[in-house]
C-alpha cells in the first residue's frame, strides 16, 4: 500500500544554475501543485562591499557561532540605542520577477551584491511539507528564511528549491536573498561576454 505525501509549495523563481547545497531533488510540475505566489514588490538594499554578509574580520556572519548579524536577520530597530545599519522596511522596491538593471537608472550598469526581502503570511499545517522554489536568479544566490540560511545556488538559468518545513512560521515570514552577479574568470558568465549581465530574481516566485 502506497503512502501519499501531500506537499504545499511556496515557490520563488530566480536565475541561477550549476551549484547548490541544502537542496532537495528538483520539483516537477510546479503549476500543478498548491502554490502561493511571492511575485510582486520586494524591498532591496544595494551592498557593493557586502557589509551585510561579512563582519569586520571578513568572516561571513552566517558561519559565525551565533549565525546572526547580517542583513538576512531583517531586524527592526526597537530603540535608538540599538545600532542597525540597514532598514528593509524603508528601502526602495523592485518588481519580482525582474532584473534590477532595467528598474533603476542607478543600477543600469551595476554588477555586485543586492539584498532582496519579501514578507509573506503562511499557515503551515501539520503533516505537510513546504518548499520555497526559485525558477531562476542571476547569478549567485544566498537564501535565508526568518534569519536561517537555507543554502546557496549558482547559475542564472536553472530552477532550485529548498525544504522550509521546519523554518516556516504561522503568520508573517521574512524571505531574504543576497544576489551577486559579479563576473568571474572561472565562472559563467566569465569576464568577457557577448551578452548583457543582468542581475536579480528574473523568474516567477510562488
Amino acid at each position: 500500500m502506497l503512502k501519499t505525501t501531500y506537499s504545499v509549495f511556496l515557490i520563488c523563481f530566480s536565475l541561477l544554475s550549476s551549484f547548490s547545497y541544502g537542496q532537495v531533488t528538483a520539483i516537477q510540475n510546479i503549476q500543478g501543485r498548491k502554490i502561493q505566489s511571492l511575485n510582486g514588490k520586494w524591498n532591496y538594499i544595494v551592498d557593493p562591499y557586502e557589509n551585510g554578509y561579512y563582519d569586520y574580520r571578513h568572516d561571513p556572519y552566517d558561519q559565525s557561532k551565533t549565525g546572526s548579524g547580517g542583513f538576512y536577520d531583517d531586524k527592526v530597530q526597537k530603540d535608538k540605542s540599538e545600532l542597525i545599519e540597514y532598514d528593509f522596511d524603508h528601502s526602495p522596491q523592485m518588481n519580482v520577477p525582474g532584473d534590477w538593471n532595467s528598474q533603476s537608472e542607478k543600477l543600469e550598469l551595476y554588477e555586485g551584491n543586492v539584498w532582496l526581502r519579501k514578507k509573506f503570511d503562511a499557515k503551515p499545517e501539520k503533516g505537510k511539507k513546504y518548499f520555497v522554489y526559485f525558477g531562476a536568479v542571476n547569478y549567485e544566490a544566498h537564501v535565508y528564511l526568518n534569519g536561517k540560511k537555507l543554502g546557496v545556488h549558482k547559475g542564472g538559468f536553472t530552477p532550485f528549491q529548498f525544504d522550509v518545513t521546519n523554518n516556516l512560521k504561522a503568520g508573517e515570514n521574512s524571505l531574504v536573498l543576497k544576489v551577486d552577479n559579479i563576473r568571474k574568470q572561472d565562472e559563467i558568465p566569465t569576464v568577457n561576454t557577448d551578452w548583457w549581465n543582468y542581475g536579480g530574481i528574473t523568474r516567477d516566485v510562488f
